[in-house]
């Protein structure tokens, strides 16, 4: 079996590498930790597209190359937790053309995994309408994924978040 973590270094993140090795018990199992990183046009794009003012920095170029830099230590750290659990993982970043979900997709589809697992940051508000980086994957990914909610947050919470999307 496959598996692709979505990784941001969050503590959600980092629970969902955890809560897989758990659930899943099998040692040595292949991982990919993959670590999205935004290049500085897509920012720009998205932040005019909502109406932000958006000044571009003087070196482009370098601030992609810190961007994916750190995407790549974000994923070698979350290789790193897979490790401790269990997994026999590998890091991978990859740059976003227009959004994180859709990175993520891709990724799964080219590297053929059998589960992507991300974790949910339990959004409440506004951002739990429009919709968190798991639940777009959820509704939109054509193979197996496990979602894992934040420490404490009902169930119940958690269908409604995913499910609010099918609403509209």
């Amino acid at each position: 079996m496959k598996i692709l973590f979505a990784y941001d270094g969050s503590e959600s993140a980092d629970a969902a590498i955890a809560a897989a090795g758990q659930l899943l018990g099998r040692p040595d199992l292949e991982a990919i930790v993959l670590s999205v990183w935004e290049p500085l046009i897509v920012e720009a794009l998205r932040a005019t597209k909502f109406g932000g003012r958006f000044s571009v920095p003087t070196s482009v170029s370098e601030t992609d190359e810190r961007s994916e830099h750190h995407a790549r230590q974000l994923a070698e750290h979350g290789a790193r937790i897979a490790q401790e659990h269990g997994f026999n993982a590998r890091p991978r970043w990859a740059a976003d053309d227009r959004d994180v979900k859709d990175a993520i997709i891709a990724e799964a589809d080219e590297l053929d995994v059998d589960l992507v697992v991300l974790g949910a940051r339990g959004l409440t508000g506004m951002r739990a309408v429009i919709g968190s980086v798991s639940n777009h994957v959820l509704q939109d990914a054509h193979r197996p994924l496990l979602v894992i909610p934040p420490a404490g947050a009902p169930a119940a919470t958690m269908l409604e978040h995913a499910t609010a999307g099918e609403a509209s």
